[in-house]
Parts: structure tokens; sequence; C-alpha cells
């Protein structure tokens, strides 16, 4: 999948993981429109039954970063797991794009695409979509 010219906040998940670098989203088969669309087209159990998510609509809000309580316990926990596992900082992600949105997912969009061929790199598996290149 190629890198599109501008990245929607709408790939924006509450928690602060950007669906369109998700591998559960760049997948060939059975790709995950990300969260922000209805409860039946998410194609992940984990998905569709976030809390975090859940926590964010009941208040009212986008994200978890525009929360008083922001990080709460629940991120804390995810985002201990994002840096471990793919080197990603949820609670920072929340801290760029609460101050500039536009400069965050232009940010995301610069780490996350491919240079050799302008492909999508899957954030999990540090792997172009496209090209297969490896970003380990």
């Amino acid at each position: 999948m190629k890198m599109g010219d501008m990245i929607s906040d709408k790939m924006l998940a509450p928690c602060g993981v950007n669906c369109l670098f998700c591998s559960a989203h760049l997948s060939k088969k059975n790709a995950c429109p990300g969260c922000r669309v209805p409860e039946e087209l998410i194609t992940r159990k984990s998905c569709r039954n976030c809390k975090k998510k859940q926590c964010v609509l009941d208040k009212g809000l986008h994200w978890c970063f525009q929360c008083s309580e922001f990080p709460c316990a629940k991120i804390v926990g995810l985002n201990k797991r994002y840096i471990k596992n793919y080197d990603i900082n949820l609670i920072q992600n929340g801290l760029d794009a609460n101050k500039d949105m536009d400069l965050f997912l232009q940010t995301q969009k610069n780490i996350f695409t491919c240079k050799k061929c302008s492909g999508i790199i899957d954030q999990h598996y540090k792997k172009c979509s496209d090209c297969g290149r490896s970003f380990e």
C-alpha cells in the first residue's frame, strides 16, 4: 500500500495508535478499516471491544489526550507495551498531536513512509507493506 499525500486524523485511534500504519489495516486479507468506522465494520475483536475508545466516546471526546486525566492507567499500560514491543510512545504521540495535529501527522508520514518505494511501513512489524523492506 502506497502512502498518500495526506494522513487523515480519522485514522488516529483515540489512544494515539495510528491505524494507517497498523498491521491489521495493512493486511492484504480482511484489512481493518481503522477504529473510527462503524462498529460492525471493525474486523479485530480487540479493536471492537476497546475500553479506551469507549471511555473517550462516553466522555464526548475524540482522543484520550483531550481528557483531563491523560495519561490515565489504561493509556499508561498500553504505552508500556507499545514502547517495549514497537518502540512507539503513545503518550508522546498524544502530546504531540494535541500541540499541533497537522505537524504530528506530517511527522508520522515521514517516519512511516518507505524511502525506497513510498510504501507504508507497518508500525508493528517494521516492514514496508509494498516492497517488503525491513526497518529493524
